[in-house]
């Protein structure tokens, strides 16, 4: 069902589903309205007191047993991951510079940039030691700062559901995709990603280009040398047939990044290459790009195209949300160079393509692709391109809006033992930090700047994240999906109407009146005074917002927790939110609100 369809007033609003979920939602909202305990305080303890009850319900035996691994289950998200190696039996066998590069990633205490062995032996010991104690439950990660399971966690994840597989179609031109989903959570209300829109060309582009999966940008994998030369032309190809292989771009991020380089069609829409319009949108969404995700290292060891010499070319895929004040989209960056047995060290990944790419949502209020264009920054030449040959590239004006990029990846390939759960932590799927900005706490910015007041707050542990605003006779209802990076607009009249069942349950209302006295410190002024007007007929709806408005906020790595933890997230997410609002009418002149005193007269309160 569609998502307008699923959530209108005839098709949601009665179904049995629904009831239960409203039901449901309101009792947790009720339980949970305290005035002392705010929105984030009810998020962290509730993620806190899960993760203590799944190490109670994953343990078996007495009450200490489960006391202790509970206690265990929230000690590990507190602890630093520590970086474990695998030491010889032999150390001393082993030169100088190999003993430092195996010890530099997990050196306990300060070792000089210049040690002598016996220092490095001195080392080997203490991390043998360190890791000799250490109990199960500390997390670990490996010199890439990749985690490393452990025995205990291996089996039974006590602190989350499993991941659960989501195939995507949305670049039938490269095949499906299998993307990873963070959680699987049972029973969870969901917004579904539009099919073909900005949000499954982003899970899919992060997916085909390795930059969401277990290797970290420190990491190297070798590409499918087969699988690219099957790409190239029969009819320029200067060897047998019989002797390629070909590869799928869900199995190797080569064959991908040069299906997107070279298809005159992407997402069933034309391509524009190069040309003033190209050069004039890439620039924009250069200059208004976010958070940049790098992906590892790519290395491809083939021959040159047309003299069969041996070349070996590194390469690595970077993507980021972009939005400025009109528009919103993703920018892809594949860049590197090559060595060539003969021409020596190359700026270019020959015999690889390297190329940015902009896609651009429609501005209208939805994820649809409204275009996508592409330059060649540098192309491999008719004798290996899949095309053919790309145009010329004239547009040396980007070069100096792309070194930032690159001086920030070799940065990001550096990040190795503490360092890479930082870089984690801030771009990558990690658990983030204790108290990050979610995306409904920016919409409220956006919107208040206007006159809309929050009402009410409320959240599903590890689903959707809802909020209540009112300005005048209207009401918004926004909901975000952290999963599914989603958020979703409509008119806010139901949901008021649902608080007035929690009002009643509390003695608050009764008889159709509000008592004030009842209320105390419970229940804020706003979402009364919004009570008794809906009680009073003075709350319409929204013409504009009878139905829901979704979208995907981009620039958020697909599979994290959906809250606002890169440097420049907040800002590229308020864009985005503001141009949404913009375009269903929440930015204009706000009217005047009710005052304090009429609420206090119509309630009749004491």
């Amino acid at each position: 069902m569609p998502v307008g369809d699923a959530f209108s007033d005839s098709n949601y609003q009665n179904t049995p589903s629904a009831t239960h979920y409203r039901r449901s939602r309101v009792r947790r909202l009720h339980a949970q309205r305290p005035a002392d305990l705010d929105a984030n305080d009810r998020r962290r303890g509730g993620r806190r007191t899960g993760r203590c009850r799944e190490g109670v319900r994953n343990t078996e035996g007495d009450f200490r047993a489960k006391f202790t691994a509970a206690v265990e289950a929230r000690m590990a998200k507190l602890a630093s991951p520590e970086a474990f190696i695998e030491l010889p039996d032999d150390p001393d066998q082993l030169r100088k510079a190999d003993l430092e590069r195996l010890v530099r990633p997990a050196a306990h205490g300060f070792l000089r940039s210049n040690p002598n062995k016996d220092e490095l032996l001195d080392q080997v010991a203490r991390i043998r030691r360190r890791q000799d104690r250490r109990p199960a439950w500390i997390p670990r990660i490996d010199r890439d700062g990749n985690p490393i399971p452990t025995e205990q966690n291996s089996h039974d994840d006590i602190e989350s559901e499993p991941d659960r597989q989501l195939v995507i179609a949305a670049l039938p031109e490269l095949g499906e995709v299998t993307v990873q989903l963070p959680k699987s959570w049972d029973d969870r209300p969901e917004l579904p990603m539009a099919p073909g829109g900005i949000g499954e060309w982003e899970s899919a582009l992060f997916a085909l280009l390795g930059v969401a999966g277990e290797d970290s940008p420190a990491s190297t994998i070798a590409i499918n040398a087969k699988g690219n030369e099957s790409l190239v032309p029969n009819e320029v190809r200067g060897w047998p047939t019989e002797s390629t292989q070909s590869a799928s771009a869900a199995e190797d991020p080569g064959v991908a990044s040069e299906l997107l380089a070279t298809s005159p069609v992407l997402g069933g829409l034309p391509v524009v290459d190069d040309g003033p319009e190209a050069r004039d949108v890439i620039a924009d969404a250069l200059m208004s790009a976010g958070d940049w995700r790098y992906g590892p290292r790519w290395l491809l060891e083939t021959w040159a195209a047309g003299d069969d010499i041996a070349t070996m070319s590194v390469a690595r895929a970077a993507i980021a949300g972009w939005a400025d004040e009109d528009c919103s989209g993703l920018l892809v960056y594949v860049y590197g160079g090559a060595l060539h047995r003969r021409e020596g060290l190359l700026g270019t990944p020959v015999p690889l393509h390297s190329y940015l790419l902009a896609v651009t949502r429609s501005p209208e209020g939805t994820d649809t692709i409204d275009a996508v264009h592409r330059i060649a920054w540098s192309c491999p030449g008719e004798l290996w391109c899949h095309r053919g040959g790309c145009p010329e590239v004239d547009f040396f004006e980007a070069a100096a809006l792309l070194a930032p990029i690159v001086a920030a990846g070799h940065a990001a390939a550096a990040t190795e033992g503490d360092w890479a759960e930082s870089h984690r932590l801030l771009y990558g799927d990690g658990d983030g930090p204790d108290y990050p900005d979610n995306v409904l706490e920016h919409l409220a910015i956006v919107l208040s700047a206007v006159g809309w007041v929050e009402l009410m707050e409320s959240a599903w542990e590890g689903g959707i994240e809802e909020l209540l605003l009112r300005r005048g006779e209207h009401c918004l209802a926004a909901s975000h999906d952290p999963v599914m990076r989603q958020i979703m607009l409509i008119d806010g009249k139901n949901e008021l109407e649902w608080s007035l069942e929690m009002l009643a349950d509390d003695g608050v209302l009764t008889d159709g009146k509000l008592d004030i006295d009842a209320a105390g410190e419970r229940w804020d002024t706003e979402l009364l005074a919004a009570a008794d007007d809906l009680l009073h007929g003075r709350i319409t709806k929204m013409p504009r917002l009878a139905s829901p408005v979704q979208v995907t906020v981009v620039g958020l790595h697909p599979h994290a927790d959906g809250t606002l933890r890169g440097p420049f997230s907040a800002d590229l997410a308020q864009l985005q939110l503001r141009s949404l609002a913009a375009t269903v009418d929440l930015l204009t002149s706000p009217e005047q609100p009710a005052h304090e005193d009429e609420l206090n007269d119509d309630c009749g309160a004491s």
